[in-house]
């Protein structure tokens, strides 16, 4: 069984930040893609969290059915500090800007990655990044809520999809 396309660009930048953070240096930083396993009691802060936000489908000439697919990717970073938190920002930032590679993956009966193709590139179109301020003093919140920040990526993989 294959991934389709929205969970591929999900796992494709889960795989491309958890390769980059640790050449990088960057131990002991987790990478999720579910809230449910943010706010486990198995995983700590500092985290990341790559979800698949808003999918436009743009047509791509008139006449036909075929479109061209601009995802909203967002990353949410889970901080033990203000400093921590704008560090993983600036350095997340700085790393995908410049995009990664697509991969479509291949999984087995229990669920587990068994390949992946290489298969285009996540283009970065436009990235928004803001604080995430719940309005509740800092010592009332869930300790992974008091240092958050979110990363907004408009992408496109300059492909048509007939």
């Amino acid at each position: 069984m294959a991934y389709r396309i929205s969970r591929n660009l999900e796992a494709s930048i889960i795989q491309y930040l958890q390769t980059k953070l640790e050449e990088d240096g960057w131990n002991g930083v987790n990478v999720e893609k579910t809230f449910k396993r943010v706010y486990s009691t198995e995983v700590t802060v500092p985290i990341i969290c790559v979800r698949l936000g808003n999918t436009d489908h743009e047509f791509v000439e008139i006449g036909t059915n075929s479109t061209m697919r601009n995802p909203l990717i967002l990353v949410d970073i889970f901080a033990s500090s203000d400093g921590q938190r704008l560090d993983l920002k600036d350095y997340l930032i700085s790393i995908l800007k410049h995009g990664c590679i697509y991969y479509e993956y291949v999984i087995n009966g229990n669920g587990e990655i068994e390949s992946k193709i290489a298969n285009g590139k996540i283009k970065i179109l436009g990235i928004d990044d803001t604080i995430v301020d719940l309005n509740i003093d800092k010592d009332a919140l869930d300790p992974k809520d008091r240092y958050r920040h979110l990363i907004s990526l408009n992408i496109s993989l300059d492909k048509v999809e007939l």
